[in-house]
């Protein structure tokens, strides 16, 4: 397995050089030294990872996060302490690598590669966006391809200018449930009152699970809608619809899921020096793993949760100093007694120019008793004859983020 890993690797990196050799060749964009970055603007159909759009017929954007992390369970079982440190220590978190051609004004498409999932070996797991965007018509916009589900804000949002190391509990959730996260299909974005901005509207068909052999066109079925009646505040809402439950037979990414409803409901808040975004959001646990075991808290039917997020940005010569605080609540099991967790974040982000972020941040987690872990990777642990839980922790990140 590890010759595999190996090989995997160098092949990678043979691929990888001459592309970023590429990149450093070509010219750099016009950057005034003192530049900030503007804020960011509302949701992407897509969900594309980076906030900028190419305006020339052909564009490369990478992006290279390196972060090293330290964990502190309040545990004393060693597979619960594994779990959670599983990501602990030095490692590359995310080697984007965009590509993006746009031959006319109506025809567009994007390929996003990140070549940090090679750590593991998941090479399928590379490919992390890939689709084309066609305008047939003013105001309308037609994707297919691989791209994200639109449920949920903590999806939608360019990863690349968000202020914390971990998009958080509800975002782990809502991938494991289905709901969220990428998948192959097609939506249609209209845009149908006289002023653009006043309602966007997003409605999707997806394949379920993206790496499958579900052929099905329909088995998620999704619908958001998007306004900006006022200058500075943005709403935003939507609805998921596991329509199908997972064929026999499949194994898809995500586990087993069945058929079942998700809704969120956020509000943005923008001014030039500060922020403040909020969700809420709510459905059912489709993810199958989960269920079944009463005795060790996992036998979960729906989940309900929400998370408010504050910035401020303080320029400071040729940098901006932007200090962050979230506060996220989650109850993965509204049936009984567990599931509840609160996590309370404070993140400081020093960005030089628009092209590298350095980021500090600390999170606290607590958490109810016997709750299993979100993820589907809760189990028996034979070895201590006990169910493995979600615990409490402290834990540290430092993060340091170039694009090019």
């Amino acid at each position: 397995m590890d010759v595999q890993r190996d090989s995997i690797y160098r092949l990678a990196m043979m691929r990888l050089l001459p592309l970023l050799l590429l990149l450093f060749a070509l010219p750099a964009h016009a950057e005034t030294p003192d530049a900030a970055p503007l804020p960011r603007q509302m949701t992407t159909s897509s969900g594309d990872a980076f906030a900028d759009e190419d305006s020339e017929p052909m564009g490369i954007r990478a992006l290279l996060q390196t972060r090293y992390g330290q964990t502190w369970p309040a545990s004393v079982l060693q597979r619960e302490r594994t779990l959670l440190q599983a990501n602990d220590g030095w490692h590359v978190e995310r080697a984007f690598l965009r590509l993006s051609a746009k031959p006319s004004s109506w025809l567009s498409g994007k390929v996003l590669l990140d070549f940090a999932s090679l750590r593991d070996g998941n090479v399928i797991q590379t490919v992390k966006l890939a689709y084309v965007e066609v305008e047939p018509a003013s105001r309308v916009k037609v994707t297919a391809g691989l791209f994200k589900r639109s449920y949920s804000l903590l999806e939608l949002l360019p990863i690349a200018e968000y202020e914390f190391a971990d998009t958080g509990l509800a975002d782990t959730l809502i991938q494991d449930t289905g709901f969220g996260g990428r998948d192959m299909g097609a939506m249609v974005a209209v845009q149908p009152l006289p002023k653009k901005k006043w309602l966007k509207l997003f409605l999707g068909a997806f394949q379920g699970d993206h790496i499958s052999t579900d052929a099905r066109p329909d088995g998620l079925l999704t619908a958001r809608a998007e306004s900006t009646l006022a200058k500075h505040l943005h709403l935003g809402a939507d609805v998921a619809w596991r329509r199908l439950a997972t064929a026999p037979g499949l194994r898809p990414v995500d586990g087993p899921q069945d058929a079942g409803w998700a809704w969120s409901a956020d509000a943005m808040l923008q001014f030039e020096t500060w922020e403040v975004r909020a969700e809420m959001l709510g459905g059912d646990r489709t993810d199958l793993l989960h269920r079944g075991n009463p005795e060790a808290g996992g036998d979960a039917r729906t989940f309900l949760g929400a998370w408010l997020l504050g910035t401020y940005r303080i320029p400071i010569r040729t940098a901006v100093v932007m200090p962050a605080l979230r506060v996220e609540w989650l109850d993965t099991d509204r049936e009984h007694p567990v599931g509840n967790h609160l996590v309370a974040s404070g993140a400081l982000n020093v960005e030089f120019g628009s092209r590298v972020r350095l980021l500090l941040d600390l999170t606290r987690q607590w958490v109810e008793g016997n709750t299993l872990p979100i993820a589907q990777t809760a189990s028996f642990d034979s070895a201590v004859g006990q169910w493995t839980h979600d615990v409490a922790y402290w834990r540290f990140v430092t993060q340091l983020q170039v694009r090019l």
